[in-house]
């Protein structure tokens, strides 16, 4: 009796934890609110695009905490299980799961990928993909490069090629792109700043940094933009398949 007693007790708390694990709506879930709509939809387009092409389903979810779950792992492995990322009977499932309070985040991997992404290349994936941004506070970004590094990874293995690769390295290009426009005004206006305090110092007057207002309009003015420059800007969802997963992939905190 005693041990039948523990078994329902096993069981029912098996059952309230399950009922912790938020429910899916596209391939891209984000509960803790860190993803841009812009990052979204090209993200949703990349999934999209690698299930009609290979079969493969790429989630990812974020949320605020991944309690009470105590480690990231076990909480990815009830997301999987309550998921199904994947095909049935060929298990091409892979998630991208980030806890924010907890900092942790991780890549589960599907039976049918874990040919293609062992543990050592997912580690990788976060080590090289995602944590930089994810450190440098864009979880946004850290979140799309992994996504498409991941897509782009099984396109290559499976033969298969996506019309959305040269999104996925035109959004690279465009970031670089605005870091060094960013860069250039920043070191232009100091110059100028320079230039101006020296004339100053030699005609005898006063220097007034506000004048540098009226010959850049945007300057100090706006959300983070210099003159509407911003550092952010420079088919639909069928439901997952009924993938399996083993535990595989990599973990990381940040």
């Amino acid at each position: 009796m005693r041990k039948l007693f523990f078994l329902l007790l096993i069981f029912f708390s098996l059952n309230a934890f399950a009922d912790d694990i938020p429910g899916y709506s596209s391939y891209v879930n984000d509960y803790a609110g860190v993803i841009t709509e812009k990052d979204k939809a090209s993200m949703e387009s990349v999934a999209k695009e690698v299930e009609d092409k290979t079969g493969a389903q790429i989630a990812v979810l974020t949320v605020k905490s991944m309690a009470p779950y105590a480690s990231i792992e076990d909480f990815g492995m009830a997301v999987a299980e309550k998921w199904k990322v994947g095909q049935k009977d060929k298990d091409t499932g892979i998630i991208i799961i980030l806890a924010m309070e907890e900092r942790k985040v991780r890549i589960e991997v599907g039976y049918g990928l874990e040919g293609i992404f062992n543990d050592a290349r997912a580690g990788r994936i976060l080590d090289n993909t995602i944590l930089p941004y994810f450190r440098g506070g864009d979880f946004s970004a850290g979140l799309r490069r992994g996504m498409f590094k991941i897509a782009d990874t099984i396109g290559t293995e499976m033969d298969v090629e996506l019309d959305e690769r040269a999104k996925m390295q035109d959004n690279s290009f465009t970031e670089s792109l605005c870091l060094l426009l960013f860069f250039i005004i920043f070191v232009s206006i100091f110059v100028l700043m320079i230039r101006r305090m020296n004339n100053a110092k030699r005609t005898g007057r006063r220097y007034y940094g506000s004048s540098f207002g009226a010959m850049y309009p945007g300057y100090g003015h706006g959300r983070g933009s210099f003159g509407g420059f911003s550092s952010r800007g420079c088919g639909g969802f069928g439901g997952f398949g009924g993938g399996g997963f083993g535990g595989g992939g990599a973990s990381r905190g940040f």
